[in-house]
């Protein structure tokens, strides 16, 4: 679908966690992958957001997503294999304020160019056309929607403020519409 970012399949994404170099960078994926945020949202979590204060995961990823006009909060639930992910990852890094701390940022966090490049360095080496990380989301809410979950649960989950919104942005795929035909029984 030319313009917009790839969706993922289940051997492209097993193949990414394989390449990627370390914890961190295993992790920044996951959470795209498994959450359905943003990189820039990602690369903002904040320790305390995923970990508890005994070193547990949380069960639940609360975002906060400032909005034009609104504040939209949503809470996703954390699926196993982030869970193994955030896990891994906290036994590598040190727990602080942000998730992804990075003294070369005046943010105090990685920034979303670094973010970019790691992951858009996978997506080449696997020569995975019109791959970016936007496709992270999109796999992970498409996913959803091929799955039956409603559409109003998915947009709880991805902060779109409308359904329209967030219909445009999954993909069909034509099986789905083969399928779809395929079940009228008269």
């Amino acid at each position: 679908m030319p313009g917009r970012a790839k969706i993922l399949t289940s051997q492209e994404i097993s193949d990414i966690f394989k390449i990627l170099k370390n914890q961190r960078d295993r992790t920044l994926f996951a959470l795209g992958i498994y959450t359905g945020m943003r990189v820039g949202e990602i690369i903002g979590l904040k320790w305390a957001q995923l970990y508890t204060t005994s070193g547990g995961v949380r069960n639940v990823l609360k975002v906060i997503r400032l909005k034009k006009k609104s504040t939209v909060y949503s809470e996703i639930p954390i699926h196993p294999k982030l869970r193994e992910k955030l896990m891994a990852y906290q036994k590598s890094a040190v727990p602080g304020g942000w998730l992804f701390p990075s003294e070369d940022s005046a943010s105090g966090h990685l920034c979303r160019d670094r973010a970019h490049d790691i992951l858009r360095d996978v997506f080449d080496r696997l020569r995975l056309e019109d791959a970016s990380t936007h496709s992270m989301r999109r796999t992970c809410l498409t996913n959803m929607s091929r799955a039956g979950v409603p559409l109003r649960t998915i947009q709880e989950i991805s902060g779109h403020s409308h359904l329209g919104q967030l219909q445009d942005y999954l993909a069909v795929d034509p099986a789905d519409k083969h399928r779809a035909i395929s079940l009228l029984k008269y």
